[in-house]
C-alpha cells in the first residue's frame, strides 16, 4: 500500500533515538518485524530510505518507525521533520516477522535493531500468544537503551517474556549484565537455546558476529532468522 501522510508525532526516545508517528489507514495491515519504505523532502527533493515498524499491529490509531539520528542526509531530514510535514508511505514488506509460529524463540539485538523486535513483543503481549520469548539486548549504557521502561512494563504484563539488557560501558550503578551480547551471554541466559527459533537483528557487522556465535552453539540456518540494517 502506498499513501501520503503527515507527521502526527515525534517522540524522543533516547537522546540520540526518535519515533516518527503517523495516522494509521484503516486498510493499512502488516505483520509484526515488517518494513516500511520512507519517502521524505530534502531541500525540495524526494529522498528514500526503509525502516522497521516499531509500532504493533495491535496499535490501531498509528503507525511508527523509530531511527537513530545520525550525520547522514537522511538522518538529518528526519531530525528535522516536524509534526504536519509531508511524508510518503509505501509497504509492509519483509519476512522477518513472528505470530507464534514456534513455542520458544530467542531474540537478540543491539542499539536501534530493536524496532521490530518492539513490534513483535508487543503483538505478542496485547494477543496473548503463549509463546515463550527471550530477549538479548545489547546497548552501550542506560541513556542508550531504546524503550527500556516500556520493555520493562512488558516483562511485567508477559509471563513469557524474559527481557535480558547487557551494557558495554554502564555506569557503576548498573545492576544488570555487562559486556557485549556474545555465545557466552546466550549459553548463560538461554541454556534452551537448542529448543528455539533465533531472530537476530542489527546494524551488518552486529548480525555477521551474532550468526557466528549461533552457529557456534550448532544451531542449523533454518533456525536462524536475520534483519540487517544497511547504513545503520
Amino acid at each position: 500500500m502506498e499513501f501520503e501522510t503527515a507527521v502526527a508525532d515525534i517522540i524522543q526516545r533516547t537522546p540520540e533515538v526518535k519515533s516518527f508517528r503517523f495516522k494509521r489507514p484503516e486498510s493499512f495491515h502488516y505483520d509484526p518485524g515488517q518494513f516500511i519504505f520512507v519517502t521524505i523532502l530534502i531541500d525540495g527533493q524526494k529522498a528514500i530510505k526503509h525502516f522497521s515498524i516499531s509500532s504493533s499491529p495491535t496499535e490501531k490509531e498509528y503507525l511508527e518507525f523509530t531511527k537513530k539520528i545520525t550525520d547522514h542526509e537522511f538522518s538529518v531530514g528526519l531530525d528535522h521533520l516536524i509534526p504536519g510535514d509531508w511524508v510518503y508511505l509505501n509497504g509492509p514488506l519483509g519476512e522477518f516477522t513472528f505470530k507464534g509460529e514456534y513455542p520458544k524463540i530467542a531474540m537478540i539485538t543491539g542499539g536501534i535493531g530493536i524496532t521490530p523486535l518492539r513490534s513483535i513483543i508487543k503483538f505478542c503481549t496485547d494477543t496473548a500468544i503463549p509463546s515463550d520469548i527471550t530477549l538479548l539486548y545489547g546497548n552501550r549504557n542506560e541513556q542508550s537503551i531504546v524503550f527500556k521502561e516500556e520493555l520493562d512494563d512488558l516483562e511485567k504484563m508477559n509471563h513469557n517474556l524474559k527481557v535480558v539488557h547487557c551494557l558495554s560501558r554502564p555506569t557503576d550503578a548498573w545492576k544488570g549484565r555487562r559486556g557485549h551480547v556474545d555465545v557466552r551471554l546466550i549459553q548463560d541466559e538461554i541454556p534452551d537455546y537448542n529448543d528455539r527459533m533465533f531472530y537476530v537483528c542489527g546494524p551488518p557487522a552486529l548480525v555477521t558476529d551474532l550468526e557466528k556465535d549461533i552457529k557456534s552453539l550448532n544451531i542449523p540456518d533454518d533456525r536462524i532468522k536475520l534483519e540487517t540494517f544497511p547504513g545503520y
